[in-house]
């Protein structure tokens, strides 16, 4: 089964809004990894694969504690970088610090067609032990995980490139998607 969820939620109605980042413009990370997280589902659904994902109506603690990941899950979570330095530029994936080869490989794609459809600088695939963060409650699930960053909020040349290209690259993503799903089900 797949598990795709948004980053940060700035859309609920009923529980406390996470904006995520939130750009020099008013651009809030929370409503990019929605918008993001739809363009995919809508592949998903051409391409005949289920999935489930988070609600703009949950936390990631509700979201985790709902879901049922297993071996045969294929997670991913979308998330944009922000920095102090508008120059900063780039996309990541971000694996558990136990990943084993399936999801580094499944990071490596990812985040690889991300740097080539935005044609930005690839950061390539870091543990989470590397993020700022150090331990992500995402990790913890079971299955071939990968946390994507998109590319930087805060500079305007990534977040222009990812308006651009954005319903390519959410094609890209369910293709991959879909490929994982297949090895493991």
């Amino acid at each position: 089964m797949v598990y795709l969820s948004a980053g940060h939620n700035a859309q609920s109605k009923t529980i406390r809004q996470d904006p995520g980042a939130v750009n020099k413009h008013g651009i809030k990370e929370g409503d990019l990894t929605i918008e993001l997280k739809g363009l995919i589902q809508h592949e998903l659904d051409l391409l005949g694969v289920k999935y489930i994902s988070d609600s703009e109506e949950e936390n990631l603690s509700a979201y985790l504690k709902r879901i049922g990941t297993g071996t045969g899950s294929v997670v991913l979570e979308l998330h944009f970088d922000a920095s102090d330095k508008p120059t900063a530029t780039g996309c990541t994936g971000l694996i558990e610090g136990e990943a084993d080869r399936l999801d580094r490989a499944f990071a490596k794609e990812l985040t690889d067609a991300n740097a080539s459809i935005l044609g930005i600088r690839n950061r390539g695939v870091i543990s989470e032990t590397e993020s700022h963060r150090g331990r992500l409650g995402l990790m913890r699930e079971d299955g071939i995980i990968c946390l994507q960053e998109i590319c930087f909020i805060s500079n305007d040349d990534d977040l222009a490139r990812y308006n651009l290209k954005k319903k390519e690259l959410a094609k890209a993503f369910a293709l991959i998607i879909q490929k994982y799903e297949a090895m493991v089900s």
